[in-house]
């Protein structure tokens, strides 16, 4: 377990047949949701479980695509739909232009965007020109 605070339980999944590897994404999900930098600091603490409700699914365009409707992410962006964390494969290798290449950088933001979705939280907007971007920044 992660944290101190409010106990968030999950479960991570990778779509079968994806090129990469399913136990490295559970790692990375993990490891993001266990920084301390992150949500632990904001009072939740994480603990993986098999069973969990909240589930973090690497899944094909295609599929985020099914599993985010009526959302339309066209097969370029994740979600969260219901109880769902519905992460892109497709961007997941690539990244996102707005962070230049890092794309390890970019699987963070992305893991931690949308659990922050499932708790609840909306979009945010930059606070000031050159100040740092919230994790709910689109």
């Amino acid at each position: 377990m992660a944290g101190s605070g409010q106990l968030v339980t999950y479960r991570v999944e990778a779509e079968v047949g994806l090129p990469m590897s399913a136990a490295a994404f559970a790692e990375a999900v993990d490891q993001t949701l266990g920084d301390e930098r992150g949500w632990v600091k904001r009072g939740y603490a994480f603990q993986r479980v098999p069973q969990a409700p909240l589930r973090i699914v690497l899944a094909s365009p295609d599929t985020t695509d099914r599993l985010c409707h009526p959302l339309q992410t066209r097969g370029q962006v994740s979600c969260r739909s219901g109880n769902d964390v519905v992460i892109n494969a497709r961007r997941w290798v690539e990244g996102a232009e707005s962070y230049s290449g890092d794309v390890e950088r970019y699987r963070q933001y992305v893991i931690n965007h949308e659990v922050g979705h499932s708790f609840g939280l909306s979009h945010r907007s930059c606070p000031a020109a050159g100040a740092k971007a919230p994790v709910m920044l689109q």
